[in-house]
């Protein structure tokens, strides 16, 4: 399920109604919700309430400027961009409004709906003799409005409407407890009576995606949230399709927020937010679309910066590690402000004066420079930096690496060096196995050091010391040969 939050223009250019009907619509539905906000939040009141109880609409006509400032709103929306005036927008909407209210009344008084309740809801959710499909959901949700009318929270509400829905059995009944749902699960405050008080937004995020990809089970319900247990009872038993896009919106609000979405470290935080991407997308369609992208590449943008990157660099001890971390977040962040700090970053890092003597601790052994510099080499060739930052970095990196094999001798030591010949030759065949040397003239040059070592009278005696069955030396042949091709000495 994609669901892509709308601005009010666009939702109120998807819903010009042109007669009574079309009041009743999602999108409708939707407009005066919004443009009405001010008179139907501080009644805890819904769009679909007010529709099908003529009680409410009186009530909003004859409570002064209300009813005027929302028309004006929506009618504004409407002609934006249009050559049509605003005032005749105005009038076409009062026109339709008044048709709809008397309209209403007069269906809503032949059809004398009685207020659906958990106790009621039984009998009520009955189809009557020779009723239609249109005539019973009328009827079911007039009656749902009625039954709502009295309760002054939302919660009440949710809650009386829940219990109600246990007795819906049919999908039309189901529908319209799903409608009335979906709206009354708009405000913010409903979130910790269905799935309680969590520690960040990251949790509530995948409370609500459980909830939103039917993957929630009634015991998964929090033990402390009020209306939790029958609400996913509720969840679990039917589609509710209204429910669940509207749960969805509450995800986007969240990722779109300031909130951090994890209570762990900043490096951490990255990585849920960079894996909250994939958790959302389901079938091949982010929840939220552009907006949570969008969202989702600024929260990355605003944790890669110059105020917080050396948290991200904490445990790091030169400046090789911090590139190779660096290189980490840059393959896995996304958006175009984050991936640019970061190549910034570590274009800054191998930049400085005297890198190469800044490139791996300095309190490792000549072999633990050697391998840690070859690990950087791979890392930034591996890379998804361009190609010519990619490439003046490696060769820095191999400049640097030659430089410390021509000052150490290491290679040339290999012939005088202390232990057997066999032991030498191991040394630098394993450095060549895990990568160490830098591909091209560093490795080509441990290489030629490793065929010089083997040359010599006494290596294969030293190799093969202590192996007395020919079994055994034949196998020891065979794993030296083994690993010589590995290290493509061989």
């Amino acid at each position: 399920m994609a669901f892509t939050p709308r601005e009010d223009i666009e939702v109120a250019k998807a819903a010009v109604c042109e007669e009574a009907a079309d009041l009743f619509t999602a999108d409708a539905r939707e407009v005066i919700t919004r443009a009405a906000a001010a008179y139907l939040g501080p009644r805890k009141l819904t769009a679909i309430e007010l529709l099908y109880s003529p009680r409410h609409q009186s009530d909003l006509m004859n409570s002064g400027t209300s009813a005027m400032q929302a028309v004006q709103k929506a009618a504004s929306w409407q002609v934006r961009g249009m050559s049509v005036p605003v005032s005749e927008r105005i009038r076409r909407l009062w026109d339709i409004l008044d048709q709809g209210k008397a309209a209403m009344a007069e269906e809503v008084a032949a059809v004398e709906p009685e207020p659906m309740t958990p106790e009621t809801a039984g009998a009520l959710l009955a189809r009557r003799d020779q009723e239609g499909d249109s005539a019973y959901i009328f009827r079911i949700l007039c009656s749902t409005a009625a039954g709502l009318a009295e309760k002054k929270t939302w919660a009440d509400k949710i809650d009386t409407l829940v219990k109600s829905a246990a007795s819906a059995t049919t999908p039309e009944a189901l529908g319209c407890m799903d409608r009335f749902l979906g709206e009354l699960l708009r405000p913010v405050d409903v979130l910790k009576d269905i799935i309680g008080e969590q520690p960040n937004a990251g949790e509530q995020i995948a409370c609500l995606l459980a909830l939103v990809t039917e993957t929630a089970r009634p015991t998964d319900a929090p033990p402390k949230a009020v209306l939790a247990v029958p609400f996913y009872k509720l969840m679990t038993r039917a589609p509710m399709p209204d429910s669940r896009a509207t749960l969805a919106g509450h995800i986007v609000r969240l990722v779109a927020g300031p909130d951090k979405m994890t209570s762990k470290a900043l490096s951490d935080e990255i990585l849920f937010v960079v894996e909250l991407r994939e958790t959302l997308t389901l079938k091949g369609e982010l929840i939220g679309g552009e907006v949570t992208q969008g969202a989702l590449e600024r929260r990355l943008a605003r944790a890669l910066s110059d105020q917080t990157i050396d948290l991200l660099m904490q445990g790091t001890r030169s400046a090789g590690e911090r590139v190779m971390r660096a290189i980490s977040l840059h393959t896995k962040v996304f958006g175009d402000a984050a991936r640019a700090y970061l190549e910034q970053y570590i274009a800054d890092l191998m930049g400085q004066p005297q890198i190469e003597t800044k490139l791996v601790p300095e309190d490792l052994s000549v072999r633990q420079q050697i391998k840690a510099m070859g690990a950087l080499h791979r890392a930034l060739k591996n890379s998804q930096l361009g190609e010519r930052p990619k490439g003046r970095m490696t060769r820095q990196v191999e400049q640097a690496q030659t430089a410390l094999l021509d000052r150490s001798r290491l290679l040339e030591k290999l012939n005088d060096g202390t232990g057997s010949a066999a032991e030498r030759l191991l040394r630098v065949v394993d450095l060549c196995r895990e990568g160490a040397f830098t591909e091209g003239e560093n490795a080509d040059r441990a290489r030629a050091a490793a065929q010089q070592l083997m040359k010599r009278p006494d290596f294969l005696d030293s190799y093969l010391d202590g192996a007395e069955q020919k079994g055994e030396r034949a196998s020891r042949l065979r794993d030296l040969q083994r690993k010589l091709a590995e290290a493509r000495i061989v």
